[in-house]
């Protein structure tokens, strides 16, 4: 800086000299010396070098200014995130590419327009309190809110406010940011943890339901198989017995949410799922059917998209309950008919699905919602666990499940599976024959609930069978050590002694029964491969006679062993 006010002394000492020289009155060319015109051509000459010398570095300024403003326009218009300035009524002064971009409009276009006419109708009232906040503090502020492109698609958008004084008006300037893949994690994340809490507490209770499931399935299939001539009654207990199974598919569909939090994929094998996408559609075809004569109309189905992609390895009964789930649910948004489209693609690692309709659509509160235990639009005929299990399912296969819809325009639910390469396939052995019983079985029940043991004596007695009912694993113990028993059913959840104790005690016996599992616990039951606790057979609260007897057939053949 001192070398610059010099600088601008010197030039402003030789200006004066040469204006001096220059008066007529005092400038007398012939009376000068021929030193003095050298000198003073010499110092014009320095003052023109000096003159040309500042030019330049004018021109380097200048030139560095430019660069300088175009790096911060392209910084400005080409950043990450959206940049903009509105006016403290709200319009629009400024604003950079990025945001246009993200509203899919031309920037031009954008100015002079209010920025709430780019916010959903839901989250005006958001904007509004939020502006009103940043004018009042004049500290910067953050909300978020959804906001709409030109073609009325919606996105997530984070807003950072400050104030900034323009000629006694009190501009804000805004920064903007798409957070929909941050609010996509986070529905996500919530919606584990709903899972996990509901696994937990189901886990907890299905035991007590089931066997309370178990007593009144028993009890209404014996009093069924007991009264052939009243119709009636027979009415009444196929009510019974229906219901039960109801409320048995309920805890299954809860059950599996606890399901979906392991990672235990040795069931899973490699399937092509588009298969398994087409006995979906020919499943719920006769119901498509149903409807369309009821009321006179055609549905259209789509299939022309589903291109061949790679086996993925999952559970085969699993992922054509969830398209079984979606469908049924498109069907419910067609009353009055409509197209389901369905569609395959794929990259390197993952397959996509795709699975639309034109029904009546999703409000943003039911969309938020539609993944939610018991969550359902169709009360009192839905129980609202079709979508919920679905997603507990793709979940469990390290996909992904979303949906996309608006208020009459449709829906479009997109699964994503990922392709598993380091996966042996698991060769599942075939099933063994069944076989007739012919013989009366001596068989040992060991059941803490008394209402278990009642039903299972009546099942198994009235089979011909000589049956001995205890209540306690120790009294099960000691009588099995006195008397020699063909078959052992035993519970797992007891007092005194858990089920896996009298099981070890039983196999070393001399001579082994069979041993069978009845539980309507929900754990893993990892134990039953190891040698200890090897069983025959399980039985998962409440079960059917038919099951029961199934087991029974194939354990014991023609020839009595």
């Amino acid at each position: 800086m001192k070398k610059e006010n010099q600088k601008q002394k010197k030039i402003s000492e030789l200006r004066k000299e040469a204006e001096e020289k220059l008066r007529p009155d005092t400038i007398d060319t012939e009376r000068l010396s021929e030193a003095e015109v050298r000198k003073l051509a010499h110092e014009l000459q320095v003052y023109q070098i000096e003159l040309e010398m500042q030019n330049e570095e004018l021109r380097k300024s200048s030139n560095e200014l430019e660069d300088s403003r175009d790096r911060y326009s392209r910084l400005y218009d080409f950043a990450p995130i959206g940049y903009l300035t509105i006016s403290e009524k709200g319009l629009i002064l400024e604003a950079n590419l990025t945001f246009a971009l993200m509203l899919g409009m031309e920037r031009g276009s954008l100015i002079k327009k209010q920025l709430s006419t780019f916010i959903t109708r839901e989250d005006k009232d958001i904007f509004y309190l939020y502006h009103k906040q940043v004018l009042i503090t004049k500290k910067q502020e953050m909300c978020e809110l959804r906001m709409m492109k030109k073609d009325g698609k919606q996105f997530h958008a984070q807003l950072e406010s400050e104030i900034v004084l323009d000629h006694n008006d009190h501009q804000c300037r805004i920064i903007v940011s798409d957070i929909t893949e941050r609010k996509k994690m986070e529905e996500a994340l919530i919606q584990s943890e709903k899972l996990k809490s509901l696994g937990i507490l189901t886990a907890g209770i299905s035991h007590e339901f089931n066997n309370l499931l178990a007593v009144i399935l028993g009890s209404a299939e014996l009093l069924d198989a007991g009264f052939e001539d009243d119709q009636e009654l027979k009415k009444g207990l196929s009510a019974i017995i229906k219901a039960s199974d109801d409320g048995a598919k309920i805890v299954k569909g809860l059950l599996s949410y606890v399901k979906s939090q392991e990672k235990d994929i040795s069931e899973f094998i490699f399937f092509d799922i588009r298969p398994l996408l087409i006995e979906a559609i020919n499943f719920t075809t006769l119901r498509w059917k149903n409807m369309a004569q009821a009321k006179g109309i055609d549905y259209k189905i789509d299939r022309e998209g589903m291109r061949e992609i790679p086996e993925v390895l999952c559970n085969t009964t699993e992922l054509r309950e969830v398209f079984t789930n979606i469908i049924n649910n498109a069907l419910d948004a067609m009353p009055d008919g409509g197209r389901l489209s369905f569609s395959t693609s794929s990259n390197e690692d993952t397959v996509f699905i795709c699975i639309s309709d034109t029904g009546i659509g999703m409000s943003e509160d039911v969309k938020k919602n539609i993944f939610d235990p018991f969550f359902t639009t169709r009360r009192p005929l839905g129980t609202g666990l079709g979508l919920s299990i679905s997603y507990g399912i793709i979940t469990r296969h390290g996909g992904k499940i979303e949906v996309e819809s608006e208020d009459g325009k449709g829906t479009t639910f997109n699964l994503s599976l990922p392709i598993r390469k380091d996966v042996v396939q698991k060769v599942v052995p075939p099933e063994p024959d069944r076989r007739a019983v012919v013989r009366k079985l001596r068989i040992l029940v060991v059941d803490d609930n008394e209402d278990v043991c009642e039903i299972m004596y009546g099942v198994l007695a009235r089979g011909g069978h000589d049956v001995k009912t205890v209540d306690d694993g120790v009294e099960a113990i000691a009588l099995a050590g006195k008397e020699e028993y063909d078959l052992v059913l035993c519970d797992l959840l007891m007092p005194k002694i858990h089920g896996y104790e009298v099981i070890k005690a039983i196999k070393k016996l001399d001579k082994i029964p069979k041993i069978g599992i009845m539980t309507g616990w929900n754990e893993k039951l990892k134990p039953m491969g190891g040698e200890d606790y090897k069983v025959d057979f399980i039985l998962k609260k409440p079960f059917k006679h038919a099951e029961l007897a199934k087991h029974i057939n194939e354990l014991f053949g023609a020839d009595g062993k």
